[in-house]
């Protein structure tokens, strides 16, 4: 059986006007390869393409193909978030890719406003899924709760 750990979330998305924000949250090694992705929010899959690197990844590794292709990335999903909303939310990531030069990255995109590929993008260790972030795009803050199971 796999050892993980599961992360608990507090995201607040900035104030702005127009559509919700589309985010992925990914495990990347140093030379920015996608490893896994952990959490996904939008549910429609056509406009995924607004987060370029995300995108890139789908499409070479036609993960964007399929009909199930939510469980295909690794992630649970849920529905895009909207300006000043804040949500709460769980993931689990396996222990193995921890301390070991893998990284947390948050990609935001919004249509017609903007898209950030390292709105947060932090080293993976457990120390750092223990505090609270500022992103540099639409996540005015993330804040992390890390639970060794």
């Amino acid at each position: 059986m796999e050892e993980y750990i599961e992360v608990k979330c507090i995201l607040e998305i900035v104030n702005y006007t127009g559509q919700g924000a589309y985010i992925a949250i990914s495990i990347i090694d140093k030379s920015e390869k996608y490893i896994k992705t952990v959490y996904v929010f939008g549910n429609d899959k056509s406009w995924f393409s607004e987060m370029k690197l995300f995108w890139r990844n789908l499409r070479e590794n036609n993960l964007f193909l399929d009909k199930d292709f939510y469980p295909l990335v690794d992630a649970i999903s849920g529905p895009t978030i909207s300006a000043s909303e804040r949500r709460m939310f769980q993931f689990k990531i396996p222990k193995n890719l921890f301390n070991s030069n893998y990284n947390l990255r948050i990609e935001t995109a919004v249509e017609d406003k903007g898209y950030y590929v390292n709105d947060v993008n932090i080293n993976l260790n457990p120390e750092n899924l223990k505090k609270i972030y500022q992103g540099e795009g639409f996540i005015n803050e993330i804040q992390f709760s890390a639970l060794d199971k």
